[in-house]
């Protein structure tokens, strides 16, 4: 009886304290499978490790070196990540760091997937951007029939894709694009139907022929960069959980796809640099509701830009520039549209044939006017394309990755936009990037744009600007870029704060009225001449211009017929006109006689004397 208490005794200390442990949330200590490390090991060997990617492979628990996950239950290895960096010099910003870090392989890549196979279990695989030196991707990827999770993009492979990779039936995602356009190609993709549980499928910069269409449960699909021409099949309309769909930098030559607008999923379309021709959908913002970011730039698009557009409450990005679209801007985006983007240039308008006015209600975008309330609702870890080519600072700059969710721009430059910039733009107190070049805008520069405090670049040039640049303008603490040239802007150019560190003089090239550093031409002490109606505001000139002319033709219409109209209807002064009309053509014959007979007179005496 007392052995049994003590028995009773000691299984309940070992179950408290193991209670205890499993509460405090402390990490419970095992050791991975045995032979699943010397696959590790045997996989390690198989590289060049210069920046010391597998520096932390060493001791007797795999579960702790860098990138190895395993499960916490049984110590087997379900993930594999090591995921290198390449910094391409091309890019602004790099998607990871600044610094590269590769695998570069030693051996057979045979021996890599042979060792990859000892780790049955392993779910989660993500080796891209590492160096492989040009190798082809081993049909024997094929084997991991455990793998949820595939990466193989940027790993210098060559030539074909395997098809065995369809045996990866419980892939949801499949990652093989390439920074190099053309390098890895396909055969048949007819294998990625076989692929039933795929979400997100990634192969842009890969040589495509066609796409499967059996893809049922496709979330995303990238495509951009292939070598794709002919039309998208019609298909892909009846992917109900598309989410967003890149095709970028193909050949299709059609136009916008009508069938684009069934998934009431898709929020990402980027169709840019397709050959793509014709007008937009003017139901468009009605049958995508969660519309968030439009790319159709470098295109030959025609026709205006729908209104229905501005139905659309979470667009935030959109993109048609370099096309041919006609028509004035519609003022009709309200106060709770979220843009932080937009191209109309290039939500950029350049480049197309926009006319009329900047609606006054691009000073009311919430997100430029306070960006902090982006930040605070949006994860921006990524955004919704890799990169994205914008006019900033007078140069094309390529954002990536987080950046690009940061910059808050508007490109309104090359378009045929006329009258006045709105007051209202100086709201957009966020706002980083303002192009309005090469237009034909008239009046003065906002008295108030020193309000815009955020604001890096700024560019009017190439308007019919007049009147004086505004002293605020000193108050833009972090402009870096400024272009006011070719106007007609006059008087001193203002200094102080930031203005003086921009010492460029072509800045003001093309203002002859303008003077003060950093021209050449020096500022007088005279009183300025007083602002003529033509300079002071181009458009309040010619309103008045436009009411002299009209009272003036009124005027004389009104007296004209007022003269005739009563010589017509009344007849006794249509006759009375006609006598004193007959009277002054008598009078005037008579004066015309007289004075002739005394010339003849004066003449002949001359010639008898």
């Amino acid at each position: 009886m007392r052995r049994t208490f003590r028995a009773m005794l000691v299984l309940v200390v070992v179950l408290f304290f193991g209670a205890a442990e499993f509460c405090s949330g402390r990490n419970t200590s095992f050791s991975c499978i045995e032979r699943e490390r010397e696959a590790l090991l045997k996989f390690k060997l198989c590289f060049h490790d210069p920046s010391y990617m597998l520096s932390s492979w060493k001791g007797s628990n795999c579960c702790e070196w860098k990138g190895i996950g395993c499960d916490k239950n049984s110590g087997y290895v379900i993930l594999l990540q090591l995921k290198g960096s390449i910094f391409d010099q091309l890019l602004r910003y790099s998607i990871d760091d600044q610094q590269p870090h590769q695998l570069h392989l030693i051996d057979d890549v045979e021996e890599v997937v042979s060792s990859l196979l000892k780790l049955r279990y392993l779910e989660h695989l993500d080796l891209s951007q590492n160096n492989f030196n040009g190798n082809l991707i081993p049909p024997s990827f094929g084997l991991m029939k455990q793998l949820r999770y595939l990466n193989l993009s940027s790993m210098n492979f060559k030539r074909r894709i395997p098809g065995e990779l369809r045996n990866l039936t419980r892939l949801r995602v499949l990652d093989l694009s390439d920074e190099h356009y053309g390098r890895l190609k396909v055969d048949d993709v007819q294998w990625i139907s076989h692929l039933f549980s795929l979400q997100q499928l990634e192969m842009s910069g890969v040589n495509l022929s066609h796409a499967s269409s059996n893809l049922f449960q496709l979330e995303s699909i990238d495509l951009a960069g292939n070598q794709l021409s002919g039309s998208i099949p019609d298909s892909i309309g009846q992917l109900s959980k598309l989410e967003s769909i890149y095709l970028s930098g193909n050949q299709f030559g059609i136009r916008f796809p009508e069938w684009l607008l069934l998934p009431k999923t898709i929020s990402v379309i980027d169709l840019s640099n397709v050959n793509m021709s014709g007008p937009l959908p003017e139901n468009i913002g009605h049958m995508i509701p969660v519309l968030q970011a439009l790319h159709l730039t470098n295109n030959l698009m025609n026709g205006s830009i729908p209104k229905s557009l501005c139905n659309s409450k979470s667009l935030t990005h959109l993109d048609l520039s370099n096309n041919m679209f006609s028509g004035s801007i519609p003022n009709c985006w309200r106060n709770d549209q979220s843009f932080t983007f937009i191209d109309l240039s290039s939500n950029n308008l350049s480049d197309n044939n926009l006319i009329g006015r900047i609606p006054p209600c691009f000073g009311k975008f919430p997100i430029m006017v306070n960006a902090t309330q982006l930040i605070n609702a949006m994860d921006l870890a990524y955004w919704y394309w890799t990169h994205l080519m914008m006019v900033v600072k007078g140069r094309y700059l390529e954002y990536t990755g987080k950046t690009l969710g940061l910059e808050c721009s508007i490109d309104l430059s090359s378009n045929n936009l006329i009258e006045s910039i709105p007051e209202e733009l100086i709201f957009l107190k966020d706002l980083h990037n303002l192009n309005l070049s090469w237009n034909h805008l008239l009046g003065t520069i906002p008295e108030k744009i020193g309000q815009m405090e955020n604001l890096e670049s700024l560019d009017f040039s190439q308007n019919g600007l007049s009147g004086m640049i505004p002293k605020s303008m000193s108050n833009l603490t972090k402009l870096s870029h400024l272009n006011l040239s070719y106007n007609n802007l006059l008087g001193p150019i203002p200094t102080g704060y930031q203005l003086q560190t921009l010492e460029d003089p072509t800045i003001y090239i093309g203002n002859p009225q303008l003077c003060g550093a950093p021209l050449l031409k020096k500022c007088s002490n005279d009183v300025l001449p007083p602002i003529t109606s033509t300079f002071k505001d181009n458009n309040e000139g010619a309103l008045k211009r436009m009411w002299f002319y009209i009272i003036v033709m009124s005027g004389f219409a009104i007296g004209f017929w007022g003269v005739v109209g009563t010589l017509i209807f009344v007849k006794s002064w249509r006759y009375a006109y006609f006598q004193w009309v007959d009277d002054v053509k008598h009078w005037i014959l008579m004066v015309i006689t007289l004075k002739v007979a005394r010339f003849k007179k004066m003449f002949n005496g001359n010639l008898d004397d």
